[in-house]
């Protein structure tokens, strides 16, 4: 792609001083909490469809027949071979999971959801760290713009790459789902269960599609998948922090149907969350996180870019590649790629970073 002839010199010092404030900067981070949960959400049924596949190691291969695969050039991905190494040494296994809107049922376009996933096997801990869509970065062989822009430019595979590149990893695979397919994927797992207000019923109404069928009562309710989606996108009725708590009910009602599912229903799940994945994983590749997986004593744990514990500026720029102004989130990718070097390698979360270095100051 032709770069863009205009350019415009933005000081980045001034911005990185400014605060993130103002009504778009809160908009833009209420946007991406809600892609985060699409990503988690995704993480989690994928958790376990790998717990599934115990009960049937000897069809997997059978049940994963419907998994879209695609192979990668791990040569084009810009690895960092001593990440590598260390992920190689430690039992490490990071990958990259997208979350594609496209409408016509494909996975192409933009990835409004990013995410990059940790597989553990040592600590038996998956760790999430979701980067927003609009972080301002250089994507290989066109330049600097969005993020999202590097899966319509180069599908998966430009994406990883321009993670690694940018962040410093050694991601050489990848999973991708549609956002069609988040209803679908809660729907299968027979939906979840709220205690919901009248309130909070007559706003999720606002969000379900046309022709979905809406929430008729309050109370301790029951939520399909399309219902279970408008539920968790309520915003204007309270505060922030009641939307996330009402992302996390989701995903906490999502990783507790595992113990109602039947052994004997093992392989028709498997064959359905299969079906709604494009993943460069080989069978082998995923039998592996299984052991991770089925640790009862699992953790979870999450972060993201843009955070608090490193400076934001959230500006208007002209890009590199598209010539245009768009609305980016900049911030010092060098920082952040030593952050989640230690979040992922040394077990130190942003939150224990930071206060390590107060106590130093």
């Amino acid at each position: 792609m032709v770069k863009g002839k205009n350019k415009q010199k933005v000081s980045y010092e001034s911005q990185m001083k400014r605060p993130s404030t103002g009504k778009r900067v809160q908009r833009k981070q209420k946007q991406h909490k809600l892609r985060r949960l699409f990503l988690k959400t995704i993480c989690i049924t994928f958790i376990i469809a790998l717990l599934l596949a115990v009960g049937a190691f000897a069809a997997f291969r059978y049940y994963t027949k419907d998994l879209k695969r695609e192979t990668i050039d791990e040569s084009a991905l810009n690895v960092s071979t001593e990440n590598q190494k260390q992920s190689t040494e430690m039992k490490i296994k990071n990958v990259a999971v997208f979350g594609v809107d496209s409408r016509n049922g494909d996975d192409t376009g933009n990835s409004d959801a990013i995410m990059i996933v940790s597989v553990d096997g040592n600590r038996g801990k998956v760790k999430m760290i979701s980067i927003a869509r609009d972080t301002y970065v250089n994507i290989p062989k066109y330049g600097r713009t969005k993020i999202t822009h590097a899966y319509s430019y180069g599908g998966a595979e430009l994406a990883m790459a321009t993670l690694n590149e940018n962040f410093g990893l050694d991601i050489t695979d990848y999973i991708t789902v549609n956002f069609e397919q988040l209803a679908d994927i809660i729907e299968e797992m027979g939906g979840i269960d709220v205690e919901l207000s009248e309130t909070e019923r007559v706003e999720l109404n606002k969000y379900v599609p046309f022709g979905a069928e809406k929430v008729q009562q309050s109370g301790f309710v029951h939520l399909n998948g399309e219902q279970a989606v408008s539920y968790s996108r309520i915003r204007q009725i309270d505060s922030d922090d009641m939307r996330t708590s009402r992302q996390r009910k989701v995903m906490q009602c999502l990783f507790e149907k595992r113990a109602e599912i039947s052994p004997l229903q093992y392989p028709s799940y498997i064959k359905k969350f299969m079906s709604m994945m494009e993943t460069s994983l080989t069978d082998t590749e995923m039998l592996q996180m299984i052991p991770v997986a089925m640790n009862k004593n699992l953790i979870l744990e999450q972060d993201s870019f843009p955070n608090d514990y490193i400076q934001v500026a959230g500006e208007r720029v002209v890009t590199e590649v598209e010539g245009v102004r768009l609305w980016v989130y900049r911030y010092d990718l060098e920082e952040a790629a030593q952050m989640i070097h230690q979040f992922i390698y040394d077990d130190i979360t942003f939150a224990q970073q930071k206060n390590s270095e107060t106590m130093v100051e």
